[in-house]
């Protein structure tokens, strides 16, 4: 029996993260009212969002379980309510790992704990993000990688240094 309440709740959540992208974008949340070079290093170093993402966010990131899977982090909804849900919770059923560490406690996370889950099924724990780290990661990519179209040059040298190694293959674009 529980393997089907795991199978509806996945399909009810599997919905739910399909219809996100139709939710308008949290009026309240003001990038500028965040630190934005921390959001960039808890990308880049602390949850290490790079690995699966890629530096650029294009879901090219080193992890070959996520190569091709990963989410293409340039053309998600600018939504900051469900950047941080994301962020914060994961995606049960997928790769992405939840950055939460009360996530699945409390039925905070899509009002699941981690007893909703069959054994193998539960989300991934991530490196623990605090809360207002999650905002300035939000920050980050609304400002710096959401909508930024393709990957020019200019925001590879941003991300590392201008002539960086990994900036050499945009140099000929």
């Amino acid at each position: 029996m529980k393997a089907r309440t795991t199978l509806a709740t996945a399909a009810a959540l599997g919905m739910a993260l399909l219809t996100a992208p139709l939710m308008a974008q949290d009026a309240d949340f003001n990038p500028e009212d965040y630190d934005i070079a921390r959001g960039k290093e808890v990308y880049e170093r602390i949850g290490v969002c790079v690995q699966c993402h890629g530096w650029d966010g294009n879901g090219m990131g080193r992890n070959p379980r996520s190569v091709g899977i990963a989410p293409k982090l340039r053309e998600f909804p600018d939504d900051a309510e469900l950047l941080h849900e994301v962020i914060a919770c994961g995606r049960p059923f997928t790769e992405m790992p939840y950055h939460d560490r009360n996530a699945y406690s409390d039925g905070r996370c899509y009002d699941m704990t981690l007893e909703d889950f069959d054994e193998g099924e539960a989300p991934t724990r991530g490196k623990s993000i605090r809360d207002a780290d999650i905002d300035n990661l939000v920050a980050y990519m609304l400002t710096d990688v959401i909508g930024a179209g393709d990957t020019t040059l200019e925001q590879c040298e941003a991300f590392f240094e201008p002539g960086h190694r990994n900036c050499a293959p945009l140099a000929n674009r």
